[in-house]
C-alpha cells in the first residue's frame, strides 16, 4: 500500500514538472521526497522538452561594389562644356570657367584605368586637353599665346551696312560655294565649303578636321537628307572666317565629303545672295 502510494505521488509530480517545462523550471526542480539524482534522471528520460530549432540567419549575399564610374564620358562630358563656354566667353571670368572645365577633363581623363579599352585613348586626349587648358588660362589672363594663332586678321574694309562679302566659287545644286578658312590646334587652311543656307550647324569633313587638328570631345545625333539619324563626331575650331567675317570657338560635326557652313556662323546676319557674292547685312 506505501508501495502504490509512492508510485502515485511521483505521477502527480511528474504531471506537474511537465506543466512547468514550458516555464524553463524543469532542470532546477527538486521534487520533495525524491532523491535529487532520482528526481533529474526522472525529468531528463521523460518529460525533457524537445529541443527547440532556433532559426539560423540566412547569410546574407555580398553587396557588390559600386559600379567605377565612367571616368573617360565623364571627361568627355567635361570638355564639351569647355568648349560650350569658350564658344560664348566675354570676359575673363568666362575664360577662368572654361579653364576649370578643361582642367577637370584632363583629371578625369587621367583617371582612366589601365584596363579600360579607352585607356590609350584617353591618354592623348589629356595632352591635347592640355593645350586647350593652356589657351583658355592665357584668354583668362589676358596673354597672348601665340600672335598667329589668336589675332585675328586684319578686317577688310566693308561698305555701310555689310558684315562681310564673300565671294562666291561656285555652286554645287543651286548651292553656293565658298572659300572658309579653318584654324585649329595645327595651324589655319582655307577648304571650299557649301553655303547652306537650310543647315543649322557647321560639318566638316574628317581629312579638314585632321588637316586643322580639330580635337574631337563628343558626338552629336544628326538627321542628314535622307530623314534618318546618325552620330557624328563633334570638335571645335579657334576660328572660321570668310568674307571679313570671323568666328571663334565654333563647335563643328565632323563627316560626310563636304564641308557645310552653316547657321550659327552667318545666322545673325541679313542674306542677300547674288550670282557671285553673298553680302551680309549688319
Amino acid at each position: 500500500m506505501e508501495r502504490a502510494w509512492a508510485i502515485a505521488n511521483r505521477f502527480v509530480l511528474a504531471t506537474i514538472a511537465l506543466s512547468l517545462a514550458g516555464c524553463d523550471l524543469l532542470a532546477s526542480t527538486i521534487v520533495p521526497g525524491i532523491p535529487h539524482e532520482e528526481a533529474m534522471g526522472t525529468s531528463q528520460a521523460a518529460i525533457a522538452p524537445e529541443p527547440v530549432v532556433l532559426p539560423i540567419a540566412a547569410e546574407s549575399a555580398p553587396v557588390p561594389p559600386s559600379p567605377t564610374p565612367d571616368s573617360f564620358r565623364e571627361a568627355v562630358n567635361r570638355a564639351t562644356s569647355a568648349v560650350a563656354i569658350g564658344q560664348s566667353a566675354q570676359s575673363k571670368a568666362d575664360w577662368q570657367l572654361a579653364a576649370s572645365r578643361w582642367q577637370q577633363a584632363i583629371g578625369l581623363m587621367e583617371q582612366v584605368p589601365s584596363s579600360s579599352p579607352n585607356h590609350a585613348q584617353a591618354q592623348t586626349k589629356a595632352q591635347e586637353y592640355k593645350q586647350h587648358l593652356t589657351a583658355a588660362q592665357n584668354r583668362a589672363t589676358g596673354s597672348i599665346v601665340s600672335a598667329a594663332a589668336l589675332a585675328p586678321a586684319p578686317k577688310p574694309v566693308l561698305p555701310a551696312g555689310l558684315a562681310a562679302q564673300i565671294p562666291i566659287q561656285g555652286r554645287q545644286g543651286g548651292t553656293p560655294i565658298v572659300a572658309v578658312t579653318l584654324q585649329g590646334s595645327s595651324g589655319a587652311q582655307t577648304f571650299p565649303m557649301l553655303f547652306d543656307t537650310g543647315a543649322t550647324g557647321t560639318l566638316i569633313t574628317a581629312e579638314m578636321a585632321q588637316a586643322v587638328g580639330v580635337i574631337v570631345v563628343g558626338t552629336i545625333q544628326a538627321r542628314i537628307a535622307d530623314g534618318s539619324v546618325v552620330s557624328l563626331p563633334v570638335g571645335y575650331v579657334n576660328a572660321v572666317e570668310l568674307g571679313g567675317l570671323r568666328r571663334e570657338q565654333v563647335i563643328v560635326a565632323i563627316g560626310g565629303s563636304h564641308g557645310l557652313l552653316g547657321q550659327d556662323v552667318y545666322g545673325d546676319y541679313g542674306i542677300a545672295i547674288g550670282s557671285h557674292q553673298i553680302n551680309l547685312h549688319q
